[in-house]
């Protein structure tokens, strides 16, 4: 697996991550909104000023997680841009061909200096194989967590 496609499950399982915590998020502020409106609703000394004040909070409240999502979203959509963009890739083909060419000078190289050489590149490739490993791992992960979306049917009755 390229680093491309490592990435990308990177910023999937992260948007994943998100999306769960965000309805978890969503859901919650309902819950708060429904218990809100119980207490106005039902406490005698609340005027018509004070329901209203609550009202346009609730709505800010609304508005603020929606801006909020929205922001969230564009911004998942600029980084995937920029990772189907060929720019990165050709980034790290010039960067690996920079670093090989160094290599091929090796037989220049002091000794101690080339073992250090060697020791930082297997290093990194253990540190990717290490990296990829997780990622695959927490991918699975997310791929069976129940998502947060769906909503319980008893909640959405209306009780008489």
């Amino acid at each position: 697996m390229n680093n491309k496609e490592m990435v990308k499950q990177a910023i999937d399982f992260h948007k994943k991550s998100f999306e769960n915590c965000f309805s978890m998020m969503v859901t919650i502020q309902g819950q708060a909104e429904k218990l809100m409106k119980t207490f106005v609703d039902q406490a005698p000394g609340i005027s018509d000023e004070g329901r209203k004040v609550m009202n346009q909070w609730k709505d800010a409240c609304k508005k603020g997680i929606d801006d909020f999502k929205k922001a969230i979203d564009e911004g998942y959509a600029r980084i995937e841009a920029f990772f189907e963009n060929d720019t990165m890739a050709k980034l790290q083909d010039q960067a690996e061909n920079m670093f090989n060419s160094y290599l091929n000078q090796a037989n220049w190289l002091p000794p101690d200096f080339k073992k250090t050489v060697d020791d930082l590149t297997s290093t990194y490739k253990k540190s990717c194989d290490e990296f990829k490993k997780y990622v695959d791992e927490n991918i699975r992960r997310m791929v069976n967590f129940p998502s947060a979306n769906t909503k319980s049917q008893t909640g959405t009755k209306k009780q008489k």
